[in-house]
């Protein structure tokens, strides 16, 4: 069966995956389509001063993602980076999980839980294994005038395992909150951050512009999901501004 074959390629792939950590900013859903096989591009880049180090920080995600139960969705994700003066190179490759606890709509809140596990690309001074884990949220609480509003929530933690793991363990909590004008056109804002112990914590918050629209009334199979959003730094720790986008194609089989 195919949701059986992409079970196993995936499962094959967490086995072997041997690379690098590559972040990247990513509000995630906890909504499960069920038999639906997704191919997400995610990209960055930050703006700062001149010399300061931190412009010009690139950062790109490709993903496939295939709804293999109605409660677990499994994907494939690679990762290419171009710290400032330097060239972009591919640097991860990472196996996740989103599992929906709660069925959608049934609730205040759809919740979910998403998992994800990489391997160091070089041995050297990297960690053996980072994990990443921590509940999803999203809800369409609230209306402005005539429209609805849609808010999703994750709070991910970080942890290394193996040679050279250190003891940090980052938690970086994402909000956004999306106007339902009409399925092209969902203004919102949205906020990223990062705690870690003993280091400065990031901030970053800004508009996003989102849209999720089915291709059918074109005659195409499938559906369309974007997102470009400009995130503002709120302190000294982080980048002035960092553009970030999403583009997402999935259909359903």
């Amino acid at each position: 069966m195919r949701s059986h074959g992409f079970l196993a390629a995936l499962l094959l792939v967490f086995a072997i995956a041997s690379q690098a950590h590559a972040d990247h900013l990513e509000i995630r859903s906890p909504v499960v389509e069920f038999g639906e096989l997704e191919f997400e591009h995610f990209g960055q880049t930050t703006f700062d001063k001149p010399k300061s180090g931190r412009s010009n920080n690139q950062a790109y995600s490709n993903e496939i993602e295939y709804g293999v139960l109605p409660w677990l969705k499994l994907g494939i994700e690679s990762n290419l980076q171009a710290p400032t003066s330097r060239n972009l190179q591919y640097d991860a490759t990472a196996v996740e999980g989103t599992i929906q606890l709660t069925p959608q709509g049934k609730y205040f809140a759809d919740f979910g839980f998403f998992i994800e596990i990489e391997h160091p690309r070089r041995r050297g001074d990297e960690p053996a294994a980072e994990f990443t884990f921590g509940p999803l949220v999203e809800s369409e609480l609230g209306r402005i005038g005539q429209f609805g509003l849609l808010h999703r929530a994750n709070l991910l933690i970080e942890k290394t395992a193996g040679r050279n793991a250190g003891g940090e363990t980052p938690i970086k909590p994402a909000w956004q909150s999306r106007l339902l004008v009409n399925p092209m056109f969902q203004p919102g804002v949205e906020y990223f951050g990062e705690v870690n112990s003993g280091e400065p914590a990031r901030h970053r918050v800004g508009p996003v512009i989102a849209s999720d629209f089915a291709l059918a009334p074109f005659g195409l199979r499938g559906t369309i999901k974007t997102e470009a959003s400009y995130l503002v730094g709120l302190n000294a720790a982080t980048e002035r501004g960092t553009v970030r986008w999403h583009l997402e194609y999935g259909i359903a089989f």
